[in-house]
């Protein structure tokens, strides 16, 4: 009976242990295998999202931990004291716990099997005894760090030259540049350093080093890259064709596109031959004006409550900056010497199919000025530069430049010799008169509630301008008329002179404004005819100023600008 007894007893042990045994090593738990770290951090026994939230508090905290950068040589000493987190470091804790959290859990999706069964119990058994403690995922931003090393001890590095052709434009040829020894500090090095210790939450400070660093390109290898440039350039002139007009890139111009890049090639550094993307670019932008057919909008015309189209809109061309770079660097590094570029259709902003979405609904505000008494001449500029603006939008938010529009005031352009005021004196000039065109233009921006950018009084009051203070001069390419569209949709601008009076009429959305103007007020007079004006601005909306502007105006004597006789007629 004793003896059954224990039989029993050992029995029930082996069972025991047995179970415990099997579920130790095969039974899955949602938590860190017992023992387990991260980074040097215990997380065994700890749920996923618990072992989350310990593991980003202590890295937050290594982030913001403070490290000394130094270096040294016999005739400086320069530290410079920052955090992990301002260099570019950076954890990855989702990344850091998936394979700790696999570990002991092999079999959990395949089955019992009995192979599984004692990798994960050995698995186990060595979290146990802490043998596994699993670097945290971290990496370095390469340009973060780029830019710390070089702004606090850039000065110190002396970079490598390499041996180059370098063009001189003289003597329309290549010299070459002989190779230079530098000194630099081992980036890769010390980001691979920072990252190792920063795997199990250790920082230290850093000493930098400056290592000799050889040109990667030496005297041989940038022969080979002369010679090609040398037989590209000597193959000059290179000639694009556009539209109809011919474009000559000489040896000068040329030139100055080479450029020369290291490059591996066959496990070989060569020195590459190309021409400067950004160069090219910057001279088609310089030819695209003389070659673009630019898009015109359709001029419209607001009749009866109605957006009419008095001139449909027109397709125009333009010069793809981009495509036409690739194409000339392909075409002269093979050395073809006629280069045909092209145009791409480019098509207006508004169309006959867009013109509904404009919401041009209503009158936003117009103004006036009278030019009775203007000599012919002024009256002619006045009427030219008046129809520049008829039927102009002004998008939601869009600046309104006055002398953009306008453009060039000359003899070709249709306009006339007349007084205008210049280097303190009135003098003729083609153009005389614009202002009057440029003051009607301010006048109905201030009553539309327009937010004026840039505005400028005459230099003495002009009879054309009354009420003095409500005036504005402009002169190519400065002093400029500038305002910018606040309204929620597109401003429409008609023109129309009827006699001498000259009227500017906004259309747009109707977004429930009042404008209310103060003034002119003269405040102050002298009786030399010089004087001093205020003009205020406010605009309502729902019971708030959304904006409120006062225009201070300060008149000299117009007996300081002497009229002079008019030599252009």
């Amino acid at each position: 009976m004793v003896f059954q007894k224990n039989i029993l007893i050992i029995l029930l042990a082996v069972t025991i242990l047995g179970v415990a045994v099997f579920s130790f090593g095969y039974f899955p738990l949602n938590s860190f295998a017992f023992g387990l770290k991260i980074g040097n951090q215990k997380v065994g026994g700890l749920f996923l999202e618990e072992a989350r939230k310990k593991l980003e508090a202590t890295t937050n905290e290594l982030l913001a931990s403070k490290i000394n950068f130094t270096f040294s040589s016999k005739e400086v000493l320069d530290t410079v004291q920052t955090t992990p987190k301002d260099i570019g470091l950076n954890f990855n804790i989702e990344k850091s716990l998936e394979e700790p959290f696999k570990l002991g859990k092999v079999s959990h999706n395949q089955g019992f099997n009995l192979e599984n069964f004692f990798q994960n119990l050995r698995d186990k058994v060595l979290t146990l005894e802490g043998r596994y403690n699993f670097p945290l995922e971290v990496d370095i931003s390469y340009n973060i760090f780029e830019e710390f090393l070089t702004d606090k001890f850039g000065k110190y590095e002396t970079y490598p030259k390499n041996s180059e052709p370098v063009f001189n434009e003289k003597k329309l040829d290549f010299e070459m540049q002989n190779p230079e020894e530098g000194v630099l500090f081992n980036r890769e090095k010390i980001i691979e350093g920072i990252k190792k210790q920063a795997q199990f939450l250790r920082t230290s400070d850093i000493h930098l080093v400056l290592e000799k660093t050889p040109p990667v390109i030496d005297f041989k290898e940038a022969e080979k890259a002369q010679e090609t440039a040398t037989d590209i350039l000597e193959n000059s002139p290179y000639l694009l064709l556009i539209n109809g007009k011919v474009f000559k890139i000489n040896k000068k111009l040329l030139g100055s596109w080479f450029s020369f890049l290291p490059k591996k090639e066959d496990s070989q550094i060569i020195l590459s031959v190309s021409l400067d993307e950004v160069l090219i670019e910057d001279y088609l932008n310089e030819i695209s004006s003389s070659v673009n057919i630019e898009p015109e909008n359709p001029i419209l015309s607001f009749q009866g409550g109605d957006l009419k189209i008095v001139s449909p809109p027109k397709s125009g061309k333009t010069l793809d900056i981009k495509e036409n770079t690739k194409k000339i660097q392909e075409k002269i590094l093979n050395k073809e010497t006629k280069i045909t570029l092209f145009l791409t259709k480019a098509e207006p902003d508004i169309t006959g199919e867009t013109i509904k979405e404009l919401e041009i609904e209503t009158l936003v505000g117009s103004g006036n000025s009278n030019f009775a008494g203007s000599p012919k001449n002024r009256i002619h500029n006045i009427k030219i530069g008046t129809s520049k603006f008829n039927g102009i939008l002004i998008g939601p938010n869009e600046e309104f430049s006055f002398n953009k529009i306008l453009g060039e005031v000359g003899p070709a352009q249709g306009y006339l010799p007349e007084l205008v005021i210049k280097n303190n004196k009135t003098v003729p000039e083609y153009g005389g008169g614009i202002c009057q065109v440029s003051t009607t233009m301010f006048r109905v921006a201030v009553n539309s509630g327009m937010e004026i950018l840039e505005r400028r009084p005459h230099a003495f009051p002009v009879r054309y301008y009354n009420p003095q203070g409500f005036d504005a001069t402009v002169y190519l390419p400065s002093p400029d008329l500038r305002f910018k569209n606040n309204t929620p949709g597109y401003i429409l601008i008609q023109s129309k002179i009827e006699g001498t009076k000259l009227t500017f009429e906004f259309y747009g959305k109707d977004d429930k404004r009042k404008v209310v103007i103060k003034g002119p007020y003269i405040t102050w007079a002298k009786a030399d005819g010089s004087m001093g004006a205020k003009l205020y601005q406010e605009v309502w909306r729902n019971g708030k100023i959304i904006l409120q502007k006062t225009f201070l105006s300060s008149y000299k004597s117009p007996n300081l600008y002497p009229v002079q006789r008019n030599p252009l007629e």
